[in-house]
C-alpha cells in the first residue's frame, strides 16, 4: 500500500485536501465568517504543492491558524494544515529549513500564548451591586465570556504538535534514507554477484581452453608419428604398421573421450560420465609415447599416496604437454625420462629429454605459460628451460 501511495504523490495530495476539507465542514457549525472560510481556503490549496514546496503549505496553514485565533474560533481540522506542512518539509526538505520553520512556529506560537495570557488575567472594572432574581423555569444564562482570547491550549499544547509533527518528518527523511542506502547496496551486491559470476565463466572457458588445447595437441602429435611409422612400415612390414594404426585408433578415441567430457562441462553435449585423468593414467600415457617410437622412462620416488582432484589432474597435464613438446620439438631420437618425487608435503614433476631443443619451444602461449599458470594457481613453483648438456627440463613442485 505504502509503495502505491509514494509512487502517486499528487493523488495523495489531492486525497488529503479533500478529507481535510469535508472533515472542516462537517464539524463546522456556520458561525464562522467569510473572513474565516477565505483563510480556511488558502490553507486547503496550498497542500496541492506540498510535495513540490511544503514551505508554502506550512507557511498558508500557519497564517491560516493564526488569523482563526485572532477571529476566536475553536480549533477545526483545517488548522492541522499547518502540521502537515511541516511534517512535509522536515521529510522532504533540508534539515536546516525544517529546523527555521519549527523555531519560527515555536517564536509565533510563544508570543501569542503570552499575550492570550496577558489578555484572559487582566481584571475587570466592578461592576455595582445588584438583584439577581432566579427563575427556575427559565433556562440557565450563558457563562461564556465572549472576550477570552483563544489559545487552543497554549504554548504547551501549539508547540507539542509542532515538535511531533517535526520529529515525524524527521523520522520518515531517516526511513527513506535508510531504504535508499538499502536498495544502493542491493543493487551493488546484485552488480558484484553478476560481475562474479562474469569472472567465474571467464576463468572457467580459460581452463577448458587450457584442456582442450592439452588433449587436442598431445592426440594430433601422437597420431601425426603414429601415422609416419605406419606409412613407413606398411610394406615392409604390415604387423608393425597394423599395431600403428592400432594406436592411432586408441589415441583418437582417448582424445574425443575427454573432448567430450570437457564439452559436457560447458552444457554443449550430454556425454557418458567419464573420471578425470590423474596421475593413475600416467602410466598409459608413456606407454602411448613410447609406441609414437619415443623411449620413456617412468620413475617414481617415495610412497606414492592420494592427491587433490586439481592437484591430480593439473599432475596429468604437466606431464601430457611436456611430452607433446618433446614429439614436437626434441627430434626423432630423443628419449624421455619421467620422475615424480613423493615429498612430505609436495609432489615434485620432472620430465627431462635428450633431444636437440636448446631453448624453449615457441608457441601460442598455451604450452609452457599454460603450465606455469597451473602451477602458480596451485601455489607450487614451475621452471622450464634447456640443460646444459643437452636436451629440455620440466620441473614443477606442486603442494600435495
Amino acid at each position: 500500500m505504502l509503495p502505491v501511495l509514494r509512487s502517486h504523490p499528487k493523488a495523495v495530495d489531492r486525497g488529503l485536501t479533500v478529507f481535510i476539507g469535508l472533515s472542516t465542514v462537517v464539524t463546522t457549525e456556520g458561525s464562522e465568517g467569510l473572513e474565516w472560510w477565505l483563510a480556511s481556503l488558502v490553507a486547503l490549496a496550498s497542500l496541492l504543492v506540498r510535495h513540490r514546496n511544503p514551505a508554502i503549505t506550512f507557511a498558508a496553514g500557519a497564517v491560516a491558524s493564526l488569523l482563526h485565533l485572532a477571529m476566536g474560533n475553536d480549533l477545526r481540522p483545517v488548522d492541522l494544515v499547518a502540521l502537515v506542512g511541516l511534517f512535509s518539509v522536515a521529510a522532504w526538505g533540508s534539515r536546516r529549513r525544517s529546523l527555521a520553520l519549527l523555531a519560527a512556529g515555536l517564536l509565533v506560537a510563544g508570543l501569542w500564548s503570552f499575550y492570550a495570557s496577558e489578555a484572559n488575567s487582566r481584571t475587570h472594572p466592578p461592576t455595582p451591586p445588584r438583584i439577581i432574581i432566579i427563575d427556575p423555569l427559565s433556562p440557565p444564562a450563558d457563562a461564556e465570556d465572549n472576550t477570552q482570547v483563544q489559545d487552543w491550549g497554549g504554548f504547551a499544547g501549539i508547540g507539542l504538535s509542532l515538535t511531533v509533527a517535526w520529529l515525524a518528518g524527521l523520522n520518515t527523511r531517516q526511513r527513506r534514507i535508510r531504504l535508499s542506502v538499502l536498495e544502493q547496496r542491493a543493487a551493488d551486491l546484485e552488480r558484484e554477484r553478476d560481475t562474479q559470476a562474469a569472472l567465474a565463466v571467464a576463468a572457467e572457458r580459460g581452463r577448458i581452453s587450457r584442456e582442450l588445447h592439452d588433449v587436442v595437441a598431445h592426440a594430433l602429435s601422437v597420431v601425426v608419428l603414429q601415422a609416419q611409422g605406419a606409412q613407413a612400415e606398411l610394406e615392409r612390414r604390415p604387423d608393425r604398421a597394423r599395431e600403428a594404426l592400432d594406436a592411432i585408433v586408441g589415441t583418437g578415441r582417448t582424445a574425443l573421450g575427454e573432448i567430450r567430457r570437457l564439452l559436457g562441462a560447458l552444457g554443449q553435449d550430454t556425454p557418458d560420465w567419464e573420471p578425470r585423468p590423474g596421475v593413475e593414467r600416467l602410466p598409459r600415457l608413456a606407454a602411448d609415447i613410447r609406441a609414437a617410437g619415443t623411449p620413456v622412462d617412468f620413475l617414481v620416488e617415495g610412497e606414492p599416496r592420494p592427491l587433490p582432484s586439481t592437484v591430480d589432474l593439473s599432475v596429468y597435464r604437466i606431464v601430457q604437454e611436456a611430452l607433446t613438446n618433446v614429439l614436437k620439438h626434441a627430434g626423432p631420437d630423443a628419449s624421455v625420462t619421467i620422475v615424480m618425487r613423493y615429498g612430505p608435503d609436495t609432489l615434485e614433476i620432472e620430465v627431462t629429454d635428450d633431444g636437440i631443443a636448446a631453448e624453449a619451444p615457441p608457441g601460442s602461449g598455451h604450452g609452457l605459460e599454460g603450465m606455469r599458470e597451473r602451477v602458480n594457481l596451485l601455489g607450487g613453483t614451475f621452471d622450464a628451460g634447456p640443460r646444459p648438456e643437452r636436451g629440455f627440463a620440466v620441473r614443477a613442485t606442486l603442494p600435495s
